[in-house]
């Protein structure tokens, strides 16, 4: 046997049976910033979106706060699959003034008709996917879960207080068409934000990290054993708190100095500022360590951009076993950062949040044995090379973007 490193090629992914699944991450902000230039509006989405250009075009967009009374997708190609509006008996979803706490000066600057709508969590699919909602009988796996608790936020001291604003997660179990592994995509977005990060020396540290926690005990219930998960979301962090980086910034800026978080500090007995930020870690971390102490796997870190326009990249995806990628992960522009000296990334804003879109590659099926999960194997059965081609080569998938370097991963949850 050579000992030179044998490097899988483009046709040698096709042939083990990967099928490439492109994922988008699209935070609405309800439609706060949302252009009155429809027209101008729709070019800009149909160009994130590349409609155009069915190659690099997502399978599936994931969006936080949508509206339950708006579709901006279904006109490029989208049908929604789901939407938290759509839960019974119980309403999951709850309104833009409810969200937010009824605070003044977040609505003064939402126009006034969108206070009362609905805001969602939903999930599209593209129309000409070859990805399609499975069914079981006539009916389309997919629903709707909450999985935040009816925790309170009691202080005061100029914080906006009162019932903790309702979580939920979305789901749609996809398969290609064909057959093959079947994929669920999960969208949620986590406690967290202006308001909620007052409360962080309550109960809040154990309800982030909670609530993802409940995104993976559903997959866990529903999948087979051969069925990925990949749970997209705006996590309100980065999964990296540094004494130099933003959240740190943002801390010192926007949390320390709250009345309401001296309060609880001392009452829970941290007399120490270290102590008060440290705990502030940990509940800005907490979710995605409870991912990882799961299993689950990130798709991508800082390197891959700034999704907030604050400066942060809070918009994330996680996968229930490690996948390979086509290309790499990439930052779709739709914001311009608010306090950044360098040049616009985009003439025309359509919400606080870049698009983040990740192309998973998926095996048609897992291949397993008594000695545990084996990495895909070729069609006559001969283990796949352990990585792609290097970026750098001239050799392309078949929808013309580069492959990613990246060890090929077992397939199977233990």
């Amino acid at each position: 046997e050579s000992s030179k490193e044998e490097v899988a090629t483009p046709d040698d992914a096709i042939a083990s049976g990967l099928r490439p699944l492109r994922v988008m991450s699209l935070n609405f902000q309800y439609y706060s910033s949302y252009p009155a230039d429809e027209t101008g509006a729709q070019q800009k989405l149909r160009d994130a979106l590349c409609v155009d250009r069915p190659d690099q075009a997502p399978d599936v967009v994931a969006v936080q706060e949508g509206l339950a009374s708006r579709n901006v997708l279904d006109a490029l190609g989208f049908d929604q699959v789901i939407c938290s509006s759509q839960q019974e008996p119980e309403r999951v979803a709850q309104t833009v003034r409810e969200m937010v706490y009824t605070d003044p000066g977040t609505l003064k600057i939402c126009p006034g008709q969108l206070h009362n709508e609905l805001l969602c969590n939903q999930i599209y699919l593209r129309r000409d996917s070859r990805w399609e909602v499975e069914k079981e009988g006539e009916v389309e796996s997919k629903g709707v879960r909450k999985v935040s608790s009816d925790s309170l936020l009691n202080g005061g001291c100029g914080r906006c207080q009162g019932k903790l604003a309702v979580r939920s997660m979305v789901w749609a179990k996809l398969r290609q068409r064909g057959g093959g592994r079947a994929a669920y995509v999960m969208c949620t977005h986590i406690t967290g934000g202006r308001f909620e990060d007052q409360y962080f020396v309550q109960e809040l540290c154990e309800e982030r990290r909670k609530q993802p926690e409940a995104c993976v005990d559903f997959f866990d219930q529903v999948q087979t054993g051969d069925d990925v998960g990949i749970l997209v979301g705006d996590f309100n962090a980065l999964d990296d708190y540094r004494d130099d980086g933003p959240m740190h910034g943002y801390y010192v800026s926007g949390i320390a100095g709250s009345e309401g978080v001296k309060a609880d500090a001392e009452e829970a007995g941290l007399s120490s500022p270290e102590e008060i930020e440290g705990l502030f870690k940990k509940y800005m971390v907490s979710p995605f360590k409870a991912l990882r102490d799961r299993g689950w796997t990130f798709a991508y870190d800082q390197s891959v951009g700034i999704t907030s326009a604050f400066g942060h990249l809070i918009d994330h995806m996680a996968t229930s076993v490690p996948l390979q990628q086509e290309g790499k992960p990439e930052v779709r522009y739709l914001t311009n950062q608010k306090f950044s000296k360098e040049p616009p990334d985009t003439e025309l804003v359509v919400t606080d949040h870049n698009a983040v879109v990740v192309t998973f590659l998926i095996e048609r099926q897992m291949h397993l044995s008594s000695g545990g999960p084996k990495a895909t194997s070729r069609h006559d059965g001969r283990p796949l090379p352990p990585v792609f081609m290097h970026a750098g080569e001239e050799r392309s998938s078949p929808s013309g973007t580069p492959w990613r370097q990246i060890p090929v991963q077992a397939s199977a949850r233990a």
